[in-house]
């Protein structure tokens, strides 16, 4: 025991000497490994201190060791110096950490490590200890410590070759399993996709199907592996899809998107859109991936979008572009084939009627339903438009004469002969067609223009006719145009001037009022009288503002003459038009006309024509309660002109019928021809109304209808209409205020 007591003794000081050094070096290779990552936090001070504590306790090891190596023993010398500084920048650390544990801006980001830069040094520290070790334990060889050396050495060697070994195949097992994880991975996705993946050689010949093929083009997959790709493709289809497949196979990479019909089993075709992708130089591969997408969905709504672009909503029909766009084409195809095409404008007369008596869902109603007759009166060749609003059109191409014409214009009479069910009500309502035959070198524009103005000219003639466009049409209507324009300045440039055309009592010849007649003194045509331009307001809404005009000066001249001829008691009679009637101001319009001119409201009689009464609207009958509220005489203007129901005149506020000229012109010729004025003026009588005889020519007729009981009337035997200077004249001419009669003048 003896003998070995001084070899432990020394292997013992040894392995502590080189203990020492040993941990000092693997305390600079986790300070190495720290300093390159970076800092864990911003608190750079406290990490300062820190690592200068670390590296300064191993340069106290290494002095110790030193001192250890050349006196044998421990004293006390200056590594304790260094040891106290080692501990005090230690303390510092803590310290600074405790103070300041995360300073201001810090973030999660801050702590994450940099990637590690590659470095020597942590195996150069390593293999110096080793070399140090090796070095001083074999020279000169010491049993049994420079065996311990050695064989530590070699155990250590191995043990690095065996975890180096290990960590390969490690990493190999890695691979391999993320390799299978992908493949995994991409199985599902592939199995899983709603897209079908379909693998072809470069012979068009499918050699992998994914299952999702029995989903979208309800294949069995297994089935479709070795057929050829064309024949599952619609054959209108299959010249695109094989020079697309031919495209795909001479370029790499990912070809555009192509859309393409599938045949499914049961014959109906699945839209598709297909993306190649050339892999016939991959040897995994070997082929052209084709991924298929299910897109029939899209493709309905696009067709759904382009059937909204081109048809009404409400009726189905073709709008006006699609319109336009046939008769473009029917006239290149009527210019290479030498034949006519022809073009009906139809227009539903009064249309607004409907919509102010029924509401806008019957008019709507009305619509769908005359778009139905007309398709029906239309062939299958022909192509049935809806234009907008109540306006319609039909394009009749291949027309082989006028017969064909006149056979669908007699369809469409026939079809509009017939009353439409709105309400519960029956309601007949008339067409105005117009008619415009192509001729060689016309546009588009040209034909609807021309099929446009003949309509307009059927409505002017009358309503619910057909009228075929005549060149003459086309002046016509630059002359309206021009004439409304006139129109329009006339109001600016003081043009309209009122005549007043008297209204007498028959028995007496005394002058009771006056009925307030327009005229217009243009100054190229001259003195145009109220037919010559009031349908032409009443088209162009012009009436509102003509018809204000006419209200506000036949007021003021009204009072004036009441003022200076206080014993006549004066009235003036205007007419008020069906669009007055309906426009929202007329009631205030009217106030605003008694109040600014301060006559007597009853001084005013507002004349309407049996056709605005007609409609029967809530809308007349609550304007004409308001107007009566006023204070103003309601009176019905042309009584009896061909309307049969008189149970208006119960519901209606009306004080004054005016019986129209064609019932008197025959008074005064015997009993029979005077019957239909004698039952006017009794049903006056009846529902207590005054009556007024209207065109009264002679004295036969004055006379007559004394007899029958009518008291005023108006006409040529009294007086023409006059200006208010010449009516004036003739008041002051014959004195007040019991005139013998009015003369004409």
């Amino acid at each position: 025991m003896r003998r070995w007591s001084w070899p432990a003794a020394r292997c013992s000081s040894a392995l502590l000497t080189y203990a020492f050094p040993l941990a000092a070096f693997l305390l600079l290779l986790a300070i190495t490994t720290v300093l390159l990552r970076g800092p864990l936090d911003r608190n750079r001070e406290a990490f300062g201190c820190l690592v200068g504590g670390i590296l300064v306790s191993i340069l106290g090891d290494l002095a110790f060791d030193l001192v250890l190596l050349e006196t044998g023993e421990r004293t006390a010398s200056w590594t304790d110096a260094v040891y106290m500084l080692s501990y005090l920048l230690l303390i510092a650390s803590a310290e600074l950490y405790w103070r300041r544990p995360q300073p201001r801006g810090w973030t999660a980001a801050d702590q994450e490590p940099r990637p590690q830069v590659l470095s020597p040094l942590p195996y150069l520290a390593a293999g110096a200890v080793f070399w140090l070790l090796v070095a001083n334990g074999v020279h000169p060889w010491s049993d049994p410590v420079s065996g311990l050396v050695v064989g530590a050495t070699v155990v250590t060697l191995v043990m690095v070759i065996r975890q180096v070994v290990a960590v390969r195949q490690n990493v190999r097992l890695l691979e391999e399993n993320a390799a299978r994880e992908g493949e995994a991975r991409f199985r599902s996705l592939v199995q899983n996709s709603s897209d079908v993946i379909i693998l072809v050689d470069a012979e068009a010949r499918i050699t992998f199907v994914s299952p999702s093929a029995s989903r979208v083009l309800r294949y069995d997959p297994a089935g479709m592996v070795d057929s050829s790709l064309f024949t599952l493709i619609e054959p209108d289809d299959r010249p695109r899809a094989e020079a697309f497949f031919r495209e795909a196979t001479l370029s790499r990479g990912v070809s555009a998107p192509a859309e393409w019909r599938f045949q499914q089993p049961d014959g109906a075709p699945l839209h598709a859109e297909v993306i190649a992708t050339n892999l016939l130089a991959d040897p995994i591969v070997s082929g052209i991936v084709l991924n298929t997408r299910d897109i029939s969905e899209r493709k309905r709504f696009e067709q759904q979008l382009l059937h909204q672009a081109f048809h009404d909503p409400l009726t189905g029909l073709a709008n006006r572009a699609l319109f336009r766009d046939r008769v473009d084409h029917a006239l290149k195809l009527a210019k290479r084939q030498r034949h006519t095409i022809t073009v009906l404008f139809l227009d539903l007369d009064d249309f607004k009627k409907v919509n102010d008596s029924f509401g806008h869902g019957e008019g709507d109603k009305l619509l769908v339903l005359a778009a139905e007759r007309f398709r029906s009166c239309a062939r299958a060749a022909d192509t049935v438009a809806r234009l907008g609003g109540d306006e319609f059109a039909i394009l009749i191409e291949d027309s082989t004469g006028p017969e064909e014409q006149q056979a669908l214009i007699e369809r469409l009479t026939s079809s509009m002969a017939q009353p439409f069910m709105l309400s519960g009500n029956e309601v007949f309502v008339t067409a105005s067609v117009g008619i415009a035959a192509a001729v060689a070198g016309e546009t588009v524009s040209e034909v609807l223009r021309n099929a446009d103005t003949a309509m307009y000219a059927a409505k002017r003639a009358g309503k619910g006719r057909f009228e075929a466009y005549a060149s003459q049409m086309s002046s016509d209507v630059r002359h309206r145009l021009e004439l409304e324009r006139a129109l329009r300045r006339a109001l600016e440039k003081g043009e309209l001037v009122l005549h007043y055309q008297p209204i007498v009592s028959l028995a007496s010849g005394v002058m009771t009022g006056v009925e307030a007649l327009v005229r217009w003194e243009h100054p190229q045509f001259g003195h145009l009288l109220p037919q010559h331009f009031i349908p032409l307001a009443e088209e162009t809404g012009l009436i509102t503002r003509v018809g204000s005009w006419v209200l506000h000066e036949a007021c003021r001249q009204v009072g004036r003459w009441r003022r200076e001829y206080p014993a006549l008691r004066l009235t003036v009679a205007v007419n008020l038009s069906g669009r007055e009637l309906h426009e929202n101001n007329i009631v205030d319009d009217v106030r605003v006309a008694l109040e600014e001119t301060r006559i007597d409201p009853d001084a005013l009689v507002l004349e309407i024509t049996e056709s605005v009464l007609m409609q029967e609207t809530p809308t007349v009958l609550e304007r004409l309660r308001q107007l009566k509220a006023l204070g103003v005489q309601l009176a019905i203007d042309d009584f009896g002109t061909g309307y049969s129901s008189l149970s208006y005149l119960q519901r209606f506020p009306i004080d004054i019928l005016k019986i129209a000229r064609p019932f008197i012109d025959e008074v005064g010729s015997g009993p029979e021809k005077s019957a239909l004025a004698r039952a006017i003026i009794g049903l006056g009588e009846t529902l207590k109304l005054r009556t007024i005889a209207e065109g009264i020519e002679n004295q036969a007729q004055v006379t007559a209808l004394l007899e029958l009981g009518c008291n005023m009337g108006q006409g040529y035997h009294f007086s023409t209409a006059l200006t208010a200077t010449q009516l004036e004249n003739a008041l002051a001419a014959r004195g007040f205020p019991s005139p013998p009669t009015l003369m004409v003048i």
